[in-house]
């Protein structure tokens, strides 16, 4: 019987080890004032990792990342997506004008486990500088942004949001002199998307960026990083025994104090 059992346990966690990943793709898109840009490098390192970089029609985007934990599989932990749009660089300081800067980060494959609906929260954060431009000239740089991710249940990767997408996060900074400005994001939202145990979903990150250079702006730069988790609930049977845990104190106590009585 013993055998039987150690047999038993060592084919499951072959089976578990054999499905652990599922091919999923992960990638970035970047857009230059509605434009899909083809100058971007993406890097993979591994299946949850990946590096872009590259040189859109007005901008330049340097160490860009992303990375998730996605198992391809149920499982209990949080899914999730987390990284950076890189040090963006702008590119028409001298002529000045309004250009706009789209970077999104999606991956599909993700697998919802037991326990759904999921919880979604998103959060983003960054940075604005302007260089010294070495002139006279009267110089200013605006940057309003925005962040939104989601959950798309049909697992379609560059998915646009749908029910299950947090609100849309803003944030803009201005500077007339050389220095740094944050960009401060609306606070972390969540959204309820219902996803059935076992159902393959992508997630999407977006980041938007609307930057205003007046002439002789000199080469001003912005960053921003992101975070999108889908909280996983925690097992039903869990949640019974960690709420049972108060009765059953309560429970010795008084047995402790009819015995001392």
């Amino acid at each position: 019987m013993r055998k039987f059992f150690l047999a038993a346990a060592v084919a499951a966690a072959a089976l578990l080890g054999s499905a652990a990943r599922s091919d999923a793709a992960f990638t970035v898109q970047v857009y230059d004032d509605g434009v899909l840009q083809g100058g971007i490098l993406v890097i993979p390192l591994g299946a949850n990792s990946i590096l872009f970089g590259g040189t859109t029609t007005h901008f330049s985007i340097a160490n860009g990342s992303a990375l998730s934990n996605n198992p391809g599989t149920q499982g209990g932990s949080n899914l999730g997506l987390s990284g950076t749009g890189g040090q963006v660089t702008t590119l028409f300081g001298a002529t000045g004008g309004n250009h706009t800067l789209r970077i999104v980060v999606s991956q599909d494959g993700f697998t919802a486990p037991t326990g759904s609906p999921l919880t979604l929260s998103a959060s983003g954060g960054g940075s604005i500088a302007m260089v010294n431009n070495n002139n006279n000239d009267p110089s200013s740089l605006g940057v309003s942004s925005a962040f939104q991710a989601f959950l798309d249940n049909t697992n379609t990767l560059f998915g646009q949001p749908g029910p299950g997408a947090t609100p849309l996060q803003t944030a803009s900074a201005s500077l007339t002199t050389p220095g740094t400005a944050p960009l401060v994001y609306s606070p972390a939202v969540a959204a309820n998307p219902n996803v059935p145990g076992g159902t393959p979903f992508a997630l999407t990150s977006n980041l938007f960026f609307d930057v205003t250079l007046s002439p002789n702006s000199g080469q001003d730069s912005f960053n921003s990083s992101f975070s999108v988790t889908a909280v996983v609930p925690a097992p039903a049977g869990l949640v019974l025994a960690l709420t049972g845990l108060p009765v059953l104190g309560i429970g010795g106590w008084i047995r402790r104090r009819r015995q001392t009585a």
